[in-house]
């Protein structure tokens, strides 16, 4: 899929503008804080109906403003059409040429966008929760399946949080109704999330000998919840029965779940150099790019938020080697970037995109 436009009004610090992109490559340059990044996250939203900044959609509107509207037009071989999304009320609703939708409603497949941004770098070094995030915004594009196991999951949990936190010891029979509704979530989205690793090792693997030009890195899911059935998984919920109801959170689950990679038996978050760790994210994000591009809507859009100047050069060429054929999207503070030929690119300043090709 191609983006050929993105029109945002009311949106962050821009008042209105409207842009074009190149089918390969379009750079955006400029100071940090004039508006590089928001446009990044309005693609990515309309993509994946969330921000990768913020979880409250009232941020998203410009100061002063009551809504922010996002327009894109969107190329695929089976023709054009208008994807829009509008923020207000703290909700994000989506639209298909002015027809409300969700995700996984296209047969012909969902436009999707794969974004690299700086807080990622470490996120094989940081809190487990660096790597979930990972599977939740990217990889869980591919599959409808693991996008409602998620929300599922999600919902599940505040539900019983909410419980744990409301009774010194909760009702037997309502804990008991929300241990059960737990078992079957969380069950549902651990089995999701270990078939996309498996689907996403070989691309992980092939990307990460490429980069390196040594041997290839892993990926190891780690589930909390070592279960095979929702009798197995209640009976070790109620191995942590007490220190739940003590601590008054749920300790079990998807939410504690973490991903492992590593290179030969040395595992990157205890042993790994800041170049390994960043070669490994580097291979997940095109991994992620190579196994979404094998659905129905093809390649989906690479975003890079100003991470090409954190790269050596090495890095850098490889990444961009890697996606060609991709329509990427990149963000940086440089005037240009060595090694890098766009086909358009914008200077930002202060919410406005002037552009030349």
């Amino acid at each position: 899929m191609i983006v050929e436009t993105l029109s945002l009004e009311s949106w962050r610090n821009v008042a209105e503008v409207e842009v074009a992109f190149d089918e390969g490559l379009t750079l955006f340059t400029g100071p940090n804080a004039q508006g590089k990044t928001n446009l990044l996250e309005a693609v990515f939203l309309l993509a994946t109906g969330r921000s990768h900044r913020t979880a409250r959609p009232d941020e998203l509107i410009a100061f002063g403003r009551q809504r922010a509207y996002l327009r894109a037009r969107i190329r695929r071989p089976s023709g054009e059409y208008q994807l829009g999304a509008r923020i207000e009320g703290g909700r994000v609703v989506r639209q298909r040429e002015g027809k409300l939708f969700r995700r996984g409603q296209d047969p012909l497949g969902d436009f999707a966008a794969v974004l690299f941004a700086p807080e990622d770098l470490l996120a094989f070094k940081g809190a487990p929760a660096d790597r979930r995030r990972l599977l939740d915004l990217d990889v869980g594009q591919d599959s409808l399946a693991y996008r409602q196991s998620h929300q599922r999951y999600g919902h599940v949990l505040r539900q019983r949080n909410a419980l744990l936190r409301s009774y010194e010891r909760p009702p037997q029979e309502l804990l008991a109704t929300w241990n059960s509704a737990w078992a079957g979530a969380a069950l549902a989205l651990t089995h999701e999330r270990e078939r996309l690793i498996e689907r996403l090792q070989p691309h992980f693997a092939a990307r990460s000998a490429e980069i390196s030009g040594g041997p290839p890195a892993t990926l190891t899911y780690e589930p909390s919840l070592k279960a095979a059935d929702p009798q197995q998984a209640l009976a070790a919920l109620a191995e942590r029965r007490e220190e739940e109801l003590r601590r008054r959170t749920s300790l079990l689950g998807p939410h504690r779940d973490d991903l492992r990679a590593e290179i030969g038996d040395r595992d990157l978050r205890l042993y790994g150099s800041q170049g390994e760790q960043r070669t490994v994210l580097v291979a997940f994000k095109l991994a992620t790019v190579s196994l979404l591009a094998e659905g129905a809507a093809g390649p989906p859009v690479l975003l890079l938020d100003d991470v090409l100047s954190e790269l050596d050069q090495d890095r850098r060429r490889n990444l961009l080697l890697a996606a060609t054929g991709t329509q990427t999207i990149v963000t940086t503070t440089e005037s240009s970037l060595a090694g890098m030929q766009p086909g358009r690119t914008y200077a930002v300043r202060r919410g406005e995109y002037v552009g030349t090709w």
